[in-house]
Parts: C-alpha cells; sequence; structure tokens
C-alpha cells in the first residue's frame, strides 16, 4: 500500500496533475478499461419482438434474395434457424411457392427463425446450376451469419429442401460444411444419386445433368454423375438427415431412398426415411400431417 501510495503521489506530481483531479482522472481510466474488455465479450442479444422481412438481398442478382421470419424472445445463444430451399427442377420455382410450407413449420416450430430463400436459376447459357446454386447456399449461410447479432439467430441451421431444392440441400451439407454450421437436413423428394441406371441409363437425363453444369468451374475429367450425388459424398460427419420419397414417382425413382440410406448407414449417420403411397410429393393431407409429426420430432431431436 505504501508502495503505491508512493507511486500516485510520483505519478500525479510527475504530470502536474492537482491532486483533486486523481479521482476523476482514475475513473477515467476504469471506464476506458471497463468498455474495452466489454467489447471483447461475445455479444448476447435478447430480442423480444417477432420481425418479418421480405426480399432481402445476399447476392447481387435479383434471384439472390430471401424472406426472414424471426421469432418473439430470440437469443443469439439459442435461435436456431431452419432454410427453405424451394424445387423446380433447378431452372424454375419461386420462394413464393412454398410460404404454405413455411407456415407450416413456423407454427410446427415456433421458438425458431425461417428463412425462405430464392438462388440463381439455371438458364442453359450463360447460368448454371451447379456450382452456383451449391454457392448461392453458402452466400446466404455467409450472409446470416454476418447479420446474427442483428437478427438475433446462433449461426447454426437445418436446411429443408424440395425436390431440386433438396438435392442442392443436401449436396451442399455434405461436401460444403465445413465449418458444422449445418446441423440437420430435411429433405423431400430429392434426386441425391445420378449413378442410378433410372437416370444413368436415360441418355436425356444425362445430357440435362451435363446442361447444368458449368465445366471450367470443376476439374478436368470430373465425373458429373459421381460428383453431383449427395449419396456418393457422405462422410461420417454428414448431419442427420430425414427423407420422404413417394414409391410411385415419376421423376425420382424411391430407389433413391434406398440408395441414400445405405450411403447414410454405412457411415453411422443418423438418418431416418419414409416411402408414401404417392408420387413426386403429391400425397393426401394424413401423409402430410405423418411428414410435419416427423419433422417437428426430427429437429427437436437432432438439431
Amino acid at each position: 500500500m505504501l508502495y503505491l501510495s508512493r507511486l500516485n503521489h510520483d505519478f500525479v506530481t510527475g504530470m502536474n496533475i492537482k491532486p483533486g483531479y486523481l479521482v476523476l482522472l482514475l475513473i477515467l481510466v476504469w471506464t476506458l478499461v471497463s468498455c474495452n474488455n466489454q467489447k471483447e465479450e461475445p455479444e448476447t442479444r435478447n430480442l423480444e419482438s417477432p420481425k418479418t422481412e421480405f426480399n432481402t438481398s445476399y447476392g447481387s442478382h435479383a434471384q439472390q434474395v430471401y424472406d426472414l421470419y424471426l421469432p418473439a424472445n430470440r437469443s443469439t445463444s439459442t435461435t436456431k434457424t431452419v432454410i427453405v430451399i424451394h424445387g423446380g427442377g433447378w431452372t424454375s420455382g419461386d420462394k413464393n411457392d412454398v410460404t404454405g410450407l413455411v407456415g407450416l413449420i413456423r407454427r410446427a416450430l415456433p421458438d425458431h427463425a425461417v428463412v425462405n430463400m430464392n438462388y440463381r436459376l439455371a438458364n442453359g447459357t450463360n447460368r448454371k446450376a451447379f456450382p452456383d446454386q451449391i454457392t448461392d447456399i453458402q452466400n446466404l449461410i455467409n450472409n446470416l451469419v454476418a447479420n446474427q447479432n442483428e437478427y438475433g439467430i446462433n449461426g447454426t441451421f437445418a436446411l429443408y429442401g424440395i425436390s431440386a431444392g433438396a438435392h442442392i440441400a443436401v449436396l451442399y451439407a455434405y461436401t460444403q460444411n465445413a465449418d458444422n454450421r449445418v446441423k440437420a437436413i430435411i429433405n423431400m423428394v430429392g434426386p441425391v444419386d445420378f449413378t442410378d441406371p433410372y437416370y444413368d441409363d436415360n441418355a436425356t437425363y444425362k445430357a440435362v445433368l451435363a446442361s447444368f453444369i458449368d465445366a471450367t468451374a470443376y476439374p478436368a475429367g470430373f465425373n458429373a454423375s459421381v460428383a453431383l450425388s449427395p449419396a456418393k459424398q457422405v462422410t461420417r460427419n454428414s448431419p442427420p438427415t430425414i427423407s420422404f420419397y413417394g414409391d410411385a414417382d415419376p421423376v425420382v425413382p424411391s430407389s433413391q431412398l434406398t440408395r441414400l440410406d445405405a450411403a447414410l448407414t454405412s457411415k453411422n449417420v443418423a438418418h431416418t426415411s419414409t416411402l408414401y403411397t404417392g408420387g413426386h410429393g403429391n400425397w393426401n393431407g394424413t401423409q402430410y400431417a405423418d411428414l410435419q409429426a416427423q419433422v417437428k420430432t426430427f429437429i427437436e431431436e437432432n438439431y
């Protein structure tokens, strides 16, 4: 104490500061140090009011937009996000096509944020599905993470894809999820294995797949049927996956479910699947009620 008192006296004398101002100086120093310490701590925000935004941009293209539904009482430490990805054969479709599904998700998971995204659609010429649509998922996630403090979300995600949207969701999660932000996948009638004879033995399907690819973005000699098949990209770190298919689907055969289940089982990845009576998602109300109940349970148990 004597040393500190002498040091304070020498400091005040050397700086020609009147002793009466010492308390004010110490308060100022303490305040500055305290503020700096606070800035170093990760900020946690609790936001009480719900919030909705439409057509928020995550890129420079007109189709790179999303709708955002934020729940009340959300927090940057606990609020998780479900990203919905519409279908349309990689060339068509819009987030407005799945607003009904978004409403169901919000009612089933009221504490989750929901994002309904658009992505750049392939046009057969200068805009390709691959890798652009995979890149768009990454761009969207980057945007949400950059704004997670403002939005009050925790920066982790479940991807809920339909048809072509399911394909790119699963492919992204199995090949690009190095930071482990995607924690769960909901796959509704997504094509997942183009080496399936249903596709690979069909010259038309193979030509269409080739037209979707920007060959300059991939190494020479790359095998598109393998590289763009999520079932061929499964690793032990792939996120838990729930899948739904129809037994009479003329576009995505039930063999896709079998192949994906086998790949996930071989890597011990948590998964579940359901094969409904019906076609490409055109199922009845009872089946959809079952689907929604399964999705709710799956999200709660795995994410």
